[in-house]
């Protein structure tokens, strides 16, 4: 069968980095680079995205419930067991963050020995999380990937994102026969419920999680990868599907009321916009724009003719007062708490095991502290250095994501580039009202910015070809007579 036009890409393999005289010359680089797992190539990033995605379906399933914990804990067991497994192909590109993650990894480890810190199994788990959440840093680094391999493992995760969606309006448009088994704490708890326009009462779109609300991480990647799929046309007929999933995502975050994931979709939104702009895409820029709006009125009817009322008085909340007021009520407060009475009483961090669901898990309620925005958290685990060296690890990959979309100007690469920078500038943001970097928001962050790192040497690799001449000489042309 004939590769598709999505599956050819763009880019070969770094053997394309050697001019072409060089390739010829040494049998050596002529070889063909491999693309499995044995040898150190995507497979493993695939692999890793099927786990990751099989454990978030796993949670569906009723048959599998007393095994919830298991499930939930894989995606990152997997991702520190990739640290030992993965194989070396003598091509190591470091992330620009890595020596912040290491640093982070130290300060966390030193934390884990704080007399205040919480129980000791909790203590673990919590280490453990971390490092797991920062792992792909480090084994993604090993591999070798061609450049296509970052629009693959992007599509893929639109294709996973829009369904799930698809799945989360559905159980709102017709209730109770697209959803998972309910427990009753869901059904009695009145805010992790909507009431729709019919005056009936459902739990917030779930989409293919096993919470309430949980749509709204597929919302927002629907109709962000969605723009990517318009820009870079992937496989036929891509912008109309794009345009759908934008579309279903937009509605998908309406229902869902999590407001934090608008307001980042948002700031992704304008950050694209200006990276295309910046970077002399105009036209892109352009549609870009059109496409936005026309998706956010679409997307608002949409979740207006199934959730009336619901919808509008949610996000009224967000505009009835400046930007400043509205965050200040809704999770300033509790930054502004950290800042003049957790920081001051932990300097140096109140030890690991104190917050979030390893201390539900694996500790007591006696050693739990309150922490639901991320930096708290990094207040509590590490204190003021934790604080500073992770920020400047997220500043840098910023910074670089930014760079690499300005330099891939043109072709698929610089389109994607340009989409994970705008979703780094988007979670950065999130930090704010939600601790992204304790769970699989954070990991897929570090995942997605490493291989774009590995990727983006392969695209200068083969930018550099072009521009380099042969080291073969060239054969004179015979003499006319």
């Amino acid at each position: 069968m004939a590769p598709s036009r999505f599956m050819q890409g763009q880019g070969l393999g770094p053997e394309l980095a050697l001019p072409a005289g060089a390739r010829d010359a040494s049998p050596v680089a002529a070889r063909p680079v491999a693309l499995s797992m044995r040898d150190g190539g995507p497979g493993w990033v695939y692999a890793y995205l099927a786990i990751e995605i099989g454990c978030q379906l796993a949670l569906l399933s009723p048959e599998l419930a007393p095994a919830r914990v298991f499930f939930r804990s894989a995606a990152f067991g997997t991702s520190l067991l990739f640290l030992f497994l993965t194989p070396s192909t003598g091509m190591r590109v470091s992330h620009p963050a890595r020596l912040m993650a290491g640093f982070a990894v130290i300060i966390l480890s030193l934390s884990a020995f704080n007399p205040s810190g919480g129980a000791p199994l909790a203590v673990v788990a919590h280490w453990s999380l971390y490092f797991a959440v920062l792992a792909p840093l480090f084994w993604v680094s090993r591999l070798r990937l061609p450049e296509e391999t970052l629009g693959r493992l992007l599509v893929a995760l639109w294709i996973f994102h829009t369904i799930s969606s698809g799945v989360g309006l559905l159980q709102v448009y017709f209730p109770g026969r697209f959803q998972p088994a309910l427990t009753t704490f869901i059904t009695e708890k009145q805010m992790l419920m909507i009431r729709l326009a019919s005056g009936e009462w459902v739990p917030r779109p779930m989409g293919l999680t096993d919470t309430p609300g949980g749509a709204a991480a597929s919302g927002l990647f629907a109709a962000l990868l969605g723009i990517g799929v318009v820009l870079t046309r992937p496989f036929r007929f891509a912008p109309a599907m794009g345009f759908l999933s934008m579309t279903m995502g937009m509605a998908c975050l309406y229902l869902s009321q999590v407001r934090a994931a608008l307001v980042m979709l948002g700031i992704c939104f304008v950050v694209v916009v200006v990276i295309l702009g910046v970077s002399g895409r105009i036209s892109r820029a352009f549609w870009s724009l059109s496409f936005g709006v026309v998706v956010v009125l679409l997307g608002f009817r949409l979740a207006f003719d199934v959730g009336g009322d619901t919808v509008t008085s949610r996000l009224s909340s967000l505009t009835q007062y400046d930007p400043t007021t509205v965050y200040q009520n809704n999770r300033g407060f509790m930054l502004e708490d950290a800042f003049l009475n957790v920081l001051p009483k932990y300097p140096l961090g109140a030890g690991l095991g104190h917050w979030g669901m390893m201390n539900v898990y694996f500790g007591s309620p006696e050693d739990y502290i309150g922490a639901e925005i991320q930096w708290v958290g990094w207040m509590l685990d590490g204190g003021i250095p934790l604080m500073i060296v992770y920020s400047v690890a997220l500043l840098t990959t910023i910074y670089h994501a930014v760079r690499t979309s300005l330099r891939g100007v043109g072709g698929r690469f610089g389109a994607w580039a340009a989409i994970i920078a705008a979703y780094d500038v988007g979670t950065f943001a999130l930090c704010f009202s939600y601790a992204p970097f304790v769970g699989s928001a954070g990991l897929e962050f570090w995942l997605l910015n490493a291989v774009l790192i590995q990727v983006s040497r392969a695209e200068l690799s083969r930018v550099a070809a072009r521009a380099t001449p042969s080291l073969v000489p060239a054969q004179a042309a015979p003499s006319t007579p």
